[in-house]
């Protein structure tokens, strides 16, 4: 049986764990689902939650360098 090789897809996480109203994180741009799904998460799964989590924080980015806030829900 020929499988593929598993590719380690490094964890977004900037040790700046904190969630928002949306119960999505500060630091990484993940919600708290993701957070805990990472770690049975394979390799295609981590790749979808890296580039969700990369345009989460790019949006809040872009929000807020035109003084908006970015709202996630309440807290």
């Amino acid at each position: 049986m020929n499988e593929a090789p598993r590719v380690s897809v490094p964890s977004p996480c900037r040790d700046v764990c904190q969630l928002d109203g949306g119960d999505v994180c500060i630091g990484c741009g993940r919600t708290i689902a993701e957070i805990s799904e990472w770690t049975r998460a394979g390799t295609e799964r981590r790749l979808q939650i890296r580039a969700a989590a990369r345009a989460r924080i790019e949006q809040a980015l872009e929000a807020a360098q035109q003084g908006e806030i970015v709202d996630r829900g309440p807290r």
